[in-house]
């Protein structure tokens, strides 16, 4: 083990993965991956601390473990997923006879901790995923990103554990939702607008389409997602718009037409209001971005 590790890293693991991006976050950052990594624990292994920190999220690939949190315990088994806050009381004693073996991410930030405690994680109890491949790819993704160091590494660490905290979210309300005729009328417009944005120049075509009033979607979104209807058809077509511009070298005029803007003056307004440049100047904007990095 290395000795230079932070001391929060337990010493009492027989194989480790781990990524330091950024372990003394400034105050005003608002969400950041600290660290992360990949540990093979020891069948002695057990950490105690009150001292922390991060928000850490933790994801169990092996073996059996204990975890208490404050005055709440509760059992980990494989694809078993939990998390706890900036110096909660934390012990986690391996429990099994095989070896623990567990991936774990640290974050930092207001927006961490806000996302953290509107998450399912944030009820402090373990969420079961097992056989849910993309908890562990995420993971995984995490540790080759990080461990190559630099701003991208950082940038594509957060986007990474803000997407996790968000699909967690999205999992366990289709479990607690799933047979809500309600959730599944929201999955099915959210559905169509995804598959269908370049086609719907207003959310009355889409109400018409899928046979449900407006201002029924409308409340529908306000309940199940962040956006509303019109500002997720906005965005998609936006994105698929500056896809178009940059990898296809697209006319504004072609690219408007293609997510059913008639009018490309219109259009372009729109492009700007999303992306702070115009649709003529995105694919230079862009490159200018990349060139500089």
């Amino acid at each position: 083990m290395d000795p230079t590790l932070p001391s929060f890293i337990s010493r009492q693991v027989l194989d480790s993965a781990y990524f330091f991006l950024n372990l003394d976050p400034k105050s005003e950052d608002s969400f950041g991956v600290s660290c992360g990594g990949f540990e093979k624990c020891s069948p002695d292994y057990k950490v105690s601390r009150s001292e922390f920190s991060f928000v850490g999220i933790e994801y169990v690939v092996s073996g059996r473990a204990k975890v208490t949190i404050g005055e709440r315990s509760f059992d980990l088994r494989p694809g078993s997923l939990f998390g706890y806050l900036p110096n909660s009381p934390l012990t986690i004693e391996n429990r099994g006879v095989y070896p623990l073996t567990k991936y774990f991410v640290d974050i930092h930030g207001e927006d961490a901790i806000s996302l953290f405690r509107k998450s399912p994680l944030g009820s402090l109890h373990a969420l079961e995923f097992s056989g849910v491949r993309w908890v562990e790819e995420t993971f995984r993704q995490m540790v080759k990103f990080g461990s190559r160091g630099g701003a991208r590494a950082q940038r594509s660490c957060d986007l990474l554990a803000e997407l996790l905290l968000l699909q967690v979210e999205e999992t366990e309300l289709e479990k607690q939702e799933g047979a809500s005729a309600a959730y599944l009328s929201y999955r099915k417009c959210k559905e169509a607008l995804v598959e269908g944005f370049a086609r719907y120049n207003s959310i009355a075509e889409l109400a018409d389409e899928v046979s449900l009033d407006q201002a029924y979607i409308a409340r529908l979104f306000s309940r199940y997602d962040d956006d509303s209807p019109y500002r997720l058809l906005i965005r998609l077509k936006m994105n698929h718009a500056a896809r178009l511009l940059f990898r296809e070298n697209m006319l504004v005029k072609n690219a408007a037409e293609a997510v059913g803007f008639v009018d490309s003056a219109h259009f372009s307004r729109v492009f700007k209001k999303t992306y702070g440049v115009s649709p003529a100047n995105f694919p230079k904007s862009v490159r200018g971005t990349f060139s500089e990095k």
